[in-house]
């Protein structure tokens, strides 16, 4: 295994043939990297936070690219008890409320969601958020873009939390699902702030509004209820949710205005997924990371009115030679992904 450290990737070394996809910059974790943020700043600008998935002495790393050298470097950590599930920077440069905390602030979470700040060189604790009553392991959690003051997560015993970051407490509790919750995204646009969607163990994609939490619409129930694992919201295009089920080897698309069915199923080349997300900048590229290394950027035709399931063009490919654990598509650089695998975090250009 390669110790910690940095390097720039072999240029296209380990891309497909005719692939468009560059190999950037590579940093080497001591450990399978599982949990990946990108921070969504101006400078620096490539700032990554990275989480281990070990059976012990687990970690969350910082890493930046030093213009001087050309290098991703690590400038700050923090030991772990748990592999963290999910790492979410705040959302903007700015400052939360009438806080001092800004783009700095970093959230985990694994048994409990726990705040980090970095400061002279050093990731720091600043605070632990209040545990729901039952305080069992936390799966997922969103950063709301529009409200940040807002986070939630998703949690193992059905239920979904909401948090206020300004007073630091619970503003909502909610039995979400039958079984447990997998996964939340919150609605990042202003036409749906009070709107977010959660996927569990009970094959469900569901809908709800924090303005009438008493109902919620079922979107999508997947064949045999097989779980489902991970879903992503289109940053451009509310009426878009895609998700993948547990051992599967597609990425399903659903059309909001359209529940029960699939829009798109969009097929690996045989693989297990692992990690999906939506670009940024695009309402119909979509990116996913698989068990056996590939990476897979689709761009999926004809979002409506489209009648076979399965027309996705998949667009891109390229081959991280590693299990891609998780993949991240930044808002501030949308020319570049990161990949988080069992060995290493790699930087694409594409």
């Amino acid at each position: 295994r390669p110790g910690p450290g940095a390097s720039r990737a072999p240029g296209g070394a380990a891309a497909m043939e005719g692939s468009p996809i560059v190999a950037g910059y590579v940093y080497h974790t001591p450990w399978p990297a599982y949990a990946i943020a990108w921070a969504n700043r101006v400078e620096p600008r490539m700032r990554l936070a990275v989480g281990s998935f070990w059976e012990s002495e687990n970690a969350i790393h910082v890493v930046e690219l030093n213009e001087e050298t050309g290098r991703l470097e690590k400038v700050a950590g923090v030991a772990q008890a748990f592999p963290p599930t999910k790492l979410l920077w705040k959302p903007s440069d700015g400052a939360l409320g009438e806080t001092s905390k800004d783009g700095n602030l970093l959230a985990a979470c694994s048994t409990a969601v726990e705040l980090f700040q970095i400061s002279d060189g050093q990731l720091k604790s600043t605070a632990k958020l209040p545990a729901p009553k039952l305080s069992p392991p936390v799966t997922s959690m969103d950063w709301s873009s529009i409200k940040e003051h807002k986070l939630a997560i998703s949690s193992v015993d059905t239920t979904i939390c909401i948090y206020d970051l300004n007073k630091m407490k619970i503003e909502t509790q909610l039995i979400a699902h039958d079984k447990a919750v997998f996964d939340i995204a919150l609605g990042q646009r202003e036409s749906i702030a009070s709107l977010f969607c959660s996927c569990g163990l009970d094959g469900s994609i569901r809908l709800f509004d924090e303005r009438n939490l008493e109902h919620s619409t079922i979107i999508f129930d997947n064949e045999n209820s097989t779980p489902l694992l991970r879903l992503s919201w289109n940053k451009s295009d509310k009426n878009y949710v895609a998700a993948f089920g547990s051992d599967s080897k597609s990425v399903i698309v659903v059309d909001l205005r359209k529940p029960s069915v699939s829009l798109k199923e969009l097929p690996t080349h045989g693989a297990f997924v692992n990690a999906i997300s939506w670009a940024p900048h695009s309402r119909s590229h979509l990116l996913a990371g698989t068990e056996d290394g590939g990476t897979l950027i689709w761009k999926v035709n004809e979002l409506t009115g489209a009648t076979d399931p399965s027309s996705g063009l998949q667009a891109l490919q390229y081959d991280a030679q590693y299990e891609v654990q998780s993949v991240q598509w930044p808002e501030s650089m949308p020319n570049h992904i990161a990949l988080g695998t069992t060995r290493k975090v790699e930087v694409l250009q594409i």
